[in-house]
Order: C-alpha cells, then sequence, then structure tokens
C-alpha cells in the first residue's frame, strides 16, 4: 500500500513563528527511491537552519529519490530553481517526483495552467525533474537526441543560471556507485559550477566505506558539518512512524520538525487543521540510524 507522510519544519505559525509543510508520497516498489530514509530528515534539517544559503538560489539534487530535500528547497521562495534528478531507467521514481511536486504547490502560476486536471497542471518553470545516470557524462539516443549530465549543465546553462549547490542524501548506499557520484560532482565543479558546494548525508554503515580515497583522486576538498553545530534533534525522528496499511492509525512527532504517516484517503486539510496525535516514542525506530549519519561538504578548491 502506497503512504504518505507530512514533514513540519519550524513552529505554528500561531505561535508567531515560521513553518513549513511537506508532503512525501512513499510507494509499494521494490526501488530503494520510493521511500524517505532517515539521512533525507538530516540534510532537510540543515536546509531549514541555514535556509537563508538556499533561498533563491540554483539547487541540484541528485539520486532525490521522494525529494524531502528538494522540495524544502523550492518551498523557501519561487525564485529558488530547483532540479531534482534520480535513475532514468526506473521512471515510476521519476514519476513519484513529479506527483509530489504538485502535491507540494510547486506547480506554475493559474496563469499558465492549461489543463483541467490536476495531474496535467505543469510544475514551476523553475522545477525540473530529470532523469540522470551517475558517472554518465553524455550519450546519444537512437533519434539523436542528447541526454546525460551533459545536456542538462547545458540546459541550467541557457536558462542563465549556474549551480550554487548539489545536494544528496544516501547517494553513497551501494559501493558500485560511489565512484561514479564522485566523477559526477567533480565534472559539474570543474567544468561548470566552480564555486558550488555538494552536501551530503549519509549513513556509516561500514567503516571500509569511505569515499576519501576517491575525494583525493578526483582532486576534491571536505570537511564535516556537526548536526550539533545546527541543533539537529534527535528525538523529533525516534518516533514510532507506523506503516500505513494501518488506515486508522495516524502518529506524528511532537516537535518542532514533525512527520506523519497517513494513508491516500485521509484527508490533508482536516488533517492540518486540527492538533496532530502526539506519537508514542519508539527510541529504536530511528534512533541507531541518525546516529551513524554523517553531513559532508564537498569542493573543488581552485
Amino acid at each position: 500500500m502506497n503512504s504518505t507522510k507530512i514533514f513540519r519544519f519550524g513552529q505554528d505559525v500561531l505561535n508567531g513563528r515560521e513553518e513549513q509543510v511537506i508532503i512525501i508520497k512513499e510507494l509499494l516498489d521494490p526501488a530503494y527511491g520510493c521511500y524517505v530514509w532517515p539521512s533525507a530528515f538530516v540534510l532537510s534539517e540543515y536546509i531549514w537552519a541555514q535556509k537563508d544559503l538556499f533561498r533563491d538560489k540554483t539547487i541540484l539534487e541528485i539520486g532525490a529519490g521522494t525529494s524531502l530535500p528538494g522540495f524544502l528547497c523550492a518551498s523557501l521562495s519561487p525564485e529558488t530553481h530547483v532540479i531534482l534528478t534520480d535513475r532514468p531507467d526506473v521512471p515510476q521514481i521519476l514519476e513519484n517526483i513529479r506527483e509530489g511536486a504538485r502535491l507540494n504547490g510547486l506547480m506554475s502560476s493559474a496563469e499558465n495552467r492549461k489543463a483541467e486536471e490536476d495531474d496535467d497542471k505543469p510544475l514551476r518553470q523553475n522545477v525540473w525533474v530529470r532523469g540522470l545516470k551517475w558517472g554518465e557524462i553524455f550519450f546519444q539516443c537512437d533519434d539523436d537526441r542528447e541526454e546525460g549530465l551533459l545536456k542538462l549543465l547545458r540546459d541550467i546553462e541557457q536558462s542563465g543560471k549556474q549551480l550554487d549547490w548539489i545536494l544528496g542524501s544516501d547517494t553513497f548506499y551501494d559501493p558500485k556507485d560511489f565512484e561514479d557520484i564522485i566523477v559526477t560532482i567533480a565534472y559539474i565543479l570543474t567544468h561548470h559550477s566552480p564555486n558550488a558546494k555538494f552536501i551530503t548525508s549519509y549513513q556509516e554503515r561500514s567503516s571500509k566505506r569511505s569515499i576519501q580515497y576517491l575525494l583525493d583522486k578526483w582532486k576534491l576538498e571536505s570537511r564535516q558539518i556537526s548536526l550539533e553545530s545546527f541543533n539537529f534533534d534527535y528525538n523529533k525522528y525516534t518516533t514510532n512512524l507506523s506503516p500505513s496499511s494501518s488506515d486508522d492509525e495516524e502518529e506524528s512527532i511532537n516537535a518542532e520538525s514533525e512527520s506523519m504517516d497517513i494513508s491516500e484517503d485521509d484527508d490533508l486539510d482536516s488533517l492540518e487543521e486540527e492538533d496532530l496525535l502526539t506519537g508514542h516514542k519508539d527510541e529504536a525506530a530511528y534512533s541507531a540510524s541518525l546516529h551513524s549519519i554523517f553531513l559532508i561538504e564537498i569542493w573543488k578548491p581552485h
């Protein structure tokens, strides 16, 4: 069964504080990118804490999956240009990103909407959803169309933009992909956006899965960003998020950043109007994963 989660960043506006709500749709699918993973919580909390750095910028998210960080960036302002990318060979991930963008109101203005059905409404002109294979700079399609990273970077340039940030949450999952990811980042920083930085959150699943040797090989520098530096609160996410197979249970995190599982049949408006139900604490739910997640900033020295 597909499920939908609501993530809240900031305090309730009734208390005089800014709040942002992001809706994430998960698919019952074997593909990793159809689910939101704990690394996305860490990256998104960093973006929210440092939102002035990302507002009105041009941002590429690689391996976007359910796109929690990317949607949060796009929600910061209408001028923020966000490119959400994932595997071109898994079309259900890309379609889920498009659906998620619509759920979060990232559609073009009413004047530009020509379709009557929500599913057909175009996305905001500066919210792109693209297929992108890591490590593949360029390839030619059978019909002579150019695809790949080179085409994407050319499209960004033709829009008068240059990347400011590259984001990735839990992209360093499968070791066979590690160098392809670094090659992609190194190419962008060397040939397109020398001042851009790559912010990635990843879970250390083995001490043998270091990326440092690849950073050295491709002449990239890095620094670790302490989660304490932006007051990441582990307790916010150590709540049992009940699977939506139980349509009667809705639980959330009663904290500054909240998440909640709901079924597709639930009324989002009514859920937002009423006080969210406080979920019972289950510190084993995400605690172990969150404490093994690192946030890294990577750049190309000049």
